[in-house]
């Protein structure tokens, strides 16, 4: 069987969830190919336990490899403008993890770079995959609950309550934004994804532990989109509940749609006329199930769209048509103009 062989930058948690996704693309799908990951770059030599996996300390090393197919960035902010440059100049394809940069003067570099040389590149803006997600896009253009008054889309994270966490790459200036950059990137993309690209934001942002944190810990923001609709956004990472909220609402002139990010599968619609509340879950066979594990199989809905949005981009370097689902660097740059307020 033919090989897609990838090497991971970085070798943090997220790599780590990209490098499981590799693992569990293989375990669950048939895949005209194997999902290969033979190197991890790191800036010092580093214990792998993965066997067959190599580390190496020189980017290049990587670079200059005909046998790696694509290279993964999963490294600081602030540190993928230079390996794009440097993966572009060997003409390798590029999956990068959010956001695409520290700041939309980087992220902008990157766009040309990739654009100019004509080299294939993704970006990890996984929400796209939830089958939730597509299961909202289909009412939506359905226009099952009318025209649209307001959305409001949250995520809360409470690990930035820890007092571990000062000093950490993620509350430096470097890294360009806190909370915003950090997970309302994601939701950013979402509702671009799903209503429609957004003309400009009106950003609130705190910080609550200043001895701790450069960088805001809680945003929230007012968006305008190109097509006259408004809606609100809120991220925290200082939010302790016992059931992270993670949820995207839409309210329309029939009645509404809400999505649980915990319950990945499956769309809250209620219609107005009448007042009856529908719960509607992507069917096995479904084609947005394609490269989602069931239920049963799940390892959270966090894994199941980092595995789903690695394997869409393997599909590509490996030829493959494949729908355009996975956000690409152009996608993540719409996204750093709204975080940036450009």
């Amino acid at each position: 069987m033919r090989k897609i062989n990838f090497a991971i930058i970085g070798f943090g948690g997220i790599a780590k969830t990209h490098a499981l996704g590799a693992f569990d693309a293989n375990l669950r799908y048939a895949l005209p190919y194997q999902l290969n990951l033979t190197h991890i770059v790191t800036r010092r030599p580093t214990n792998i336990p993965l066997p067959g996996v190599q580390n190496v300390t020189e980017i290049e090393d990587v670079l200059k490899d005909p046998a790696v197919d694509f290279i993964d960035i999963c490294t600081p902010n602030d540190t993928h403008l230079e390996i794009v440059a440097k993966a572009v100049s060997y003409g390798k394809p590029i999956y990068c993890e959010k956001p695409l940069a520290a700041n939309y003067q980087d992220a902008l570099k990157m766009t040309k770079l990739v654009q100019e040389k004509g080299i294939l590149n993704a970006v990890a803006l996984m929400y796209r995959f939830m089958p939730a997600v597509h299961l909202l896009k289909r009412e939506l253009e359905k226009k099952t609950i009318g025209d649209i008054i307001d959305f409001k889309i949250r995520i809360y994270h409470k690990s930035y309550l820890s007092e571990k966490k000062k000093g950490t790459w993620r509350t430096l200036a470097n890294a360009g934004k806190g909370a915003l950059l950090d997970l309302g990137v994601h939701l950013i993309d979402l509702v671009q994804f799903t209503l429609g690209d957004i003309q400009k934001a009106v950003h609130n942002e705190r910080i609550y532990f200043k001895d701790r944190s450069q960088v805001d810990e809680i945003t929230d923001s007012v968006l305008f989109l190109e097509n006259g609709i408004i809606g609100h956004l809120e991220v925290s990472r200082v939010f302790a509940e016992r059931d992270q909220t993670e949820s995207f609402e839409i309210y329309g002139t029939k009645g509404s749609v809400k999505i649980n990010f915990i319950k990945p599968y499956e769309l809250e619609m209620y219609l107005f006329d009448q007042d009856r509340t529908l719960m509607i879950k992507a069917a096995e066979g479904d084609e947005i199930m394609q490269y989602y594990v069931g239920e049963r199989g799940s390892l959270g809905y966090f894994q199941n769209c980092h595995t789903a949005s690695l394997i869409h981009f393997a599909n590509r370097v490996a030829g493959i048509n494949t729908p355009k689902i996975a956000a690409d660097f152009e996608d993540a740059l719409k996204c750093q103009r709204i975080i940036d307020n450009l």
